[in-house]
């Protein structure tokens, strides 16, 4: 009876089945299935440890009779003697091997026991084969009836093996479906690990918004106080003194008459650089040395007056004014507290782009997952069983 046969007698049904499991079933599905074939793989089992030993038997008697064949009583050459002895010497040891290698057989699975013996077989035949020929030029009957032994024993287990396709198509289903099913649970693994570090950075980017939004809500509290808004005025007033200064600069550098003092150090390169300068940016040139080297210019051409040094004195006097009011300016707060924000959404950006990663591989691994549970439910479509939703 075959498989298929066998399990519709089980389950009372002589019909094509269509079983449907889930993903979660499969393992207990693979149990069941194998505990259903165990007796027929036990017989499977016997048939062929019983026929080698009848095969070991013949081959016991076969080799006694190669082994006492005279070839001196034949009528050919010596040197033609000689390669019979050798090849017949030679074809007894290949198939005591192989009459060893099967006695010896120890596999405990019917897949692995038909890898072993297609291995004896295809080892035997690939040794023996020129020993054969050479050797059955003399004694071809007795070559020949090991040979149909062997031949006889392959076929054989060609009989038993296609007899019972269904069950070693069936163990190679369950075998590839073990190795897919732990390619899913390491799918799962891996899944589970980049889900969880999703959800971290999620936890983490809306720890850090939060925050943010403290910080914000603390600056608009800094902004309604009063000493906030006084500092804002000082800074403000610093500015329009800072732009009065400007101005009194410029008015300065009215005052000064460049063509006299080029004409005055016209021979005297230093003096005449330092002019220049003063003339195309008296600005940052004044306020670089407060004045300094405009008014040594101008005290030793004799072209210093009360003016500008009224001037002079009133544009020190502001710039004095201004750095005193700056050191009453308190440390503006919500500058720090904005460079912080600016710096956790920095943070942020970095956590939002390795998610999108993570999100990313999470989608590869969902990819392959289908692929491997696809590839399962072909292999188990063979057995007209059907995975329900995964």
């Amino acid at each position: 009876m075959k498989f298929i046969d066998l399990f519709k007698k089980i389950i009372g049904k002589d019909k094509k089945l269509k079983i449907k499991i889930g993903l979660n079933e499969i393992e207990n599905w693979i149990e069941n299935k194998k505990g259903e074939i165990e007796n027929r793989e036990k017989e499977i089992f016997s048939l062929i440890k019983n026929k080698i030993s009848a095969v070991v038997k013949d081959l016991d008697e076969k080799l006694m009779v190669l082994e006492s064949v005279d070839i001196e009583q034949r009528k050919v050459e010596d040197k033609i003697k000689l390669i019979v002895r050798e090849n017949l010497n030679n074809y007894i040891s290949y198939v005591k091997n192989f009459k060893e290698n099967l006695t010896n057989l120890e596999e405990k699975k019917l897949e692995e026991l038909i890898i072993k013996i297609n291995k004896i077989f295809s080892d035997f035949d690939k040794k023996s084969y020129k020993s054969y020929q050479k050797a059955t030029f003399l004694i071809g009957d007795e070559m020949a009836d090991v040979k149909n032994i062997i031949i006889d024993f392959s076929k054989y287990l060609t009989r038993i093996l296609n007899e019972n396709k269904d069950i070693i198509d069936i163990l190679e289903i369950i075998s590839f479906i073990k190795l897919k099913l732990r390619q899913v649970d390491e799918t799962d693994e891996t899944m589970g690990r980049v889900n969880k570090k999703i959800k971290s950075l999620n936890e983490k980017i809306e720890e850090i918004d939060k925050r943010n939004e403290e910080t914000l809500k603390e600056i608009e509290e800094i902004k309604k106080s009063e000493s906030y808004a006084e500092n804002l005025k000082k800074q403000e007033e610093i500015k329009l003194s800072e732009k009065e200064l400007e101005n009194e600069i410029y008015k300065l550098k009215a005052m000064i008459d460049f063509k006299a003092l080029t004409n005055f150090f016209h021979i005297f390169e230093e003096q005449m650089s330092m002019i220049k300068v003063h003339k195309e940016n008296f600005q940052t040139s004044f306020q670089k040395d407060d004045g300094a080297s405009i008014l040594s210019l101008l005290d030793e051409s004799k072209l210093n007056n009360d003016a500008i040094l009224a001037r002079i004195n009133k544009i020190k006097n502001k710039k004095e004014k201004i750095i005193k009011n700056k050191e009453t300016i308190r440390k503006d707060e919500t500058q720090e507290l904005l460079a912080k924000i600016q710096k956790a959404r920095i943070e942020i950006e970095k956590l939002k782009i390795e998610r999108v990663k993570d999100i990313k591989r999470c989608e590869k691994i969902k990819t392959s997952r289908g692929e491997i549970i696809n590839s399962i439910k072909q292999e188990l479509s063979k057995v007209d069983v059907e995975i329900l939703v995964v």
